[in-house]
């Protein structure tokens, strides 16, 4: 796909192509990939940027089009830090100049499409929310004094601490699990090679999770277990309160970033309406997310951190 004048997408070669969504200072950079439909908009994780998210993404049908948040990439920047209404904002002109009609979100992505569909909640037929940070109330202080510890650490400049404190974010059941170390090294590398804007104090994806009801999209929920950052209590939440909402919760010893192939599925047969991705309504609030694995597998649910 290519961009016309006005940011919308025409069929090109399937290789990554640069697309510049909105005017001087308030733009967003987009990496599109693919051709044909579903039009996917996917939206990266806090520290992260559209290049990180894009493996996620990359091998769905259709076209994938990866936002660069401002601030990261060759997106405008945002020196006053950042709202789930203004990176949803973001979102809702992306998705309007390529056409979208499905989204993929990580971590803050994941909240500021909630905030998007929380306004527009016919926007999209399928949504993935990956490891939701929050709902309607913002992180809590543990979670913030988590984040703030890992600023220091980058303002830093020490590799090792900044690998230390990444890694106080982590269950020891998920830091034994084979490739940590060599996530952990990414993930730091990642985080020193970029000055992500400050989420505002008191954010959080949305006022009222019961408007969260009016949205009619499929939706997946994913977890990680072992997170200390995105609590699985969260997950429980969001998809309790989106109507057509199923879950899935990685254990510690099988991550998300290690078994991609299964997430991919999950993703497939969301953006496909396949046979398994049935619209189940979520759990209660404050019970445990149920744990789907792949097509017509279930987990056993075990025993759930809250603190993840």
């Amino acid at each position: 796909m290519q961009a016309t004048g006005t940011g919308q997408l025409r069929a090109v070669p399937k290789k990554v192509r640069t697309v510049t969504v909105g005017g001087p200072g308030a733009s967003n950079e987009v990496l599109v990939v693919g051709e044909g439909e579903p039009v996917i908009l996917a939206a990266h994780a806090w520290g992260a940027s559209a290049r990180v998210m894009l493996p996620t993404v990359l091998n769905l049908p259709g076209t994938k089009a990866v936002v660069n948040f401002r601030g990261y990439g060759g997106s405008s920047p945002r020196p006053d830090g950042w709202t789930y209404p203004e990176l949803a904002a973001e979102l809702a002109a992306v998705a309007d100049a390529v056409g979208a009609t499905s989204a993929i979100g990580q971590s803050m992505g994941a909240g500021a499409l909630m905030a998007l569909v929380d306004r527009e909640p016919s926007r999209f037929e399928a949504l993935a929310l990956l490891l939701p940070p929050a709902l309607d109330e913002p992180i809590p202080p543990d979670v913030g004094e988590l984040f703030r510890r890992i600023h220091l650490a980058r303002h830093g400049g020490d590799p090792d601490e900044l690998r230390t404190e990444i890694a106080a974010c982590m269950s020891p059941e998920l830091l034994s699990v084979r490739g940590a170390d060599a996530y952990l090294r990414a993930y730091a590398l990642m985080l020193a090679a970029c000055t992500p804007p400050t989420q505002r104090p008191g954010n959080a994806p949305v006022t009222d999770r019961g408007r969260l009801a009016r949205v009619q999209s499929r939706v997946l929920v994913v977890g990680q277990d072992g997170d200390f950052i995105h609590r699985t209590l969260v997950v429980g939440e969001v998809a309790a309160a989106l109507p057509h909402a199923r879950t899935h919760v990685f254990p510690a010893t099988a991550p998300m970033w290690s078994d991609r192939r299964s997430l991919r599925a999950m993703l497939r047969d969301l953006l496909t309406g396949g046979p398994e991705v049935v619209a189940q309504a979520g759990p209660e609030p404050g019970r445990e997310p149920r744990r789907d694995v792949g097509p017509g597998v279930r987990l056993d649910v075990g025993a759930s951190r809250g603190t993840v």
